[in-house]
Order: structure tokens, then C-alpha cells, then sequence
């Protein structure tokens, strides 16, 4: 059995707890886990006919631990942006979603510039910050409700994920199985794997063990 994915999910979990165990700074540990996050989605995107990670980076409730995290997602952002750090040299498109409202004009204006690169690719990562499951839901609804219409396909055109497949795998790092809010209008029929690694220690050999898990899998979508 050789199930088809085209769009693959990950909650990034365990940045924080990473840093203690390893004594290293909060700040390098969520860069690290940044560079991870690029690493494995090329590694997926050249290995694989998936078109599409989404990346759960930052939750709307992350924002209850303080401005100390938040400040650090600023920095981490900041670096990975600066042009005369890096140049995106990924064949992939990546593309921010979630309310920005929280970042810097300018950081905004230029994740907005980032995004136009490579927008020929088929291939996307879509990375989610600020997010809550639960409000993409709401918004939707009130969306709706507004055009007095009620049409799946309209519906899911007001989703944040308005274009983009629902996910047919999720895999959670950080060893708590629970979805934390994370699309879950579009994950009722999505595959979920879950590991006690945290997201800065996992390799691409996890990533590889899963996805031929998944391929095992009968899927009959309640038939």
C-alpha cells in the first residue's frame, strides 16, 4: 500500500525545554529550530511528491507565557529575513499565515517580500504564527454568515487555508499527544503521529519512519 501525500502537518514542540536540557539561550534554540524546520522540508519536498508542510511555529496561546517568548519569535524572524545573513536559496515557496498584527511593520513588509520568491514552485511551506484553529473556524463562520450563504467550498475559502489541501499526516514533536488548537476544521480526516523527541532533535530518518507508516495505513475515510 503506497497512500498518496500531498500535503504534510507538523506542531513544532519542545524549542523551550530543548534549550534547558542543552543549556544553550532560548533565542538559539528556537533559531536552531528554524533551521531545522527548512532542513527537514527540503529534505521532504526532494524526496517526496508532497506539496505542501504546514508548520504550526507559534500559537495564539503561546502569547499567555509572556513577552519574553514573543520577543524571541521576533528576533528569530528578524534573522532569518536579514539579506545580508542569507540569501533563499530554497526551490520552495514559503508563506506566512495567522495574525501577523503582533510583528513590526517592517518585519511584516518583509515576510510579505519573502514571500514572493520562487512563487512559480508548486512546492510551498506554510508556516503559522499567531494562530488559533478555533478563531479560523469563527472568522469562517462569521464570513458566512454575513453572505447569507452556507457552502462547504465557500466555507473553505475563508479558512486561512483557503486553497491548500487539507493535511493527510501530522506529526507532533515534544511527546504530548493533543492537537493545541491547530487546524482543526481541516484535520478530520488527517493521519496523526506523535513522538517524545523534541522538534530541535528530530532527524530526517523520523520523518522517513513516518511517512512509511503512514503508508501502511487503510485508509477509508469512514467506509
Amino acid at each position: 500500500m503506497n497512500n498518496k501525500i500531498n500535503h504534510l502537518a507538523f506542531i513544532m514542540d519542545g524549542n523551550n525545554r530543548w534549550s534547558k536540557k542543552n543549556k544553550i539561550s532560548k533565542f538559539d534554540s528556537y533559531k536552531y529550530g528554524a533551521k531545522k524546520l527548512l532542513e527537514i522540508t527540503e529534505f521532504i519536498f526532494e524526496n517526496y511528491e508532497i506539496n505542501y508542510i504546514s508548520a504550526f511555529a507559534l500559537s495564539k496561546h503561546n502569547f499567555k507565557r509572556g513577552s519574553v517568548l514573543i520577543d524571541i519569535i521576533k528576533k528569530v524572524l528578524n534573522d532569518f529575513l536579514d539579506p545580508t545573513k542569507k540569501k533563499n536559496h530554497y526551490k520552495f515557496r514559503v508563506i506566512f499565515k495567522g495574525n501577523l498584527n503582533f510583528l513590526p511593520n517592517k518585519i511584516v513588509e518583509n515576510l510579505k517580500k519573502f514571500e514572493r520568491n520562487n512563487l512559480k514552485t508548486k512546492k510551498k511551506l506554510i508556516i503559522y504564527l499567531n494562530y488559533s484553529g478555533k478563531d479560523d473556524i469563527i472568522y469562517a463562520s462569521k464570513a458566512l454568515s454575513r453572505m447569507k450563504i452556507f457552502d462547504k467550498k465557500k466555507y473553505h475559502e475563508q479558512l486561512s487555508s483557503s486553497g491548500i489541501p487539507d493535511p493527510d499526516i501530522l506529526i507532533r514533536s515534544g511527546g504530548y499527544q493533543r492537537i493545541s488548537d491547530f487546524m482543526l476544521y481541516q484535520i478530520s480526516f488527517t493521519e496523526l503521529f506523535f513522538t517524545k523527541k523534541l522538534w530541535p532533535n528530530i532527524k530526517k530518518n523520523d520523518v522517513k519512519k513516518f511517512i512509511e507508516k503512514f503508508n501502511k495505513i487503510d485508509r477509508k475515510f469512514g467506509n
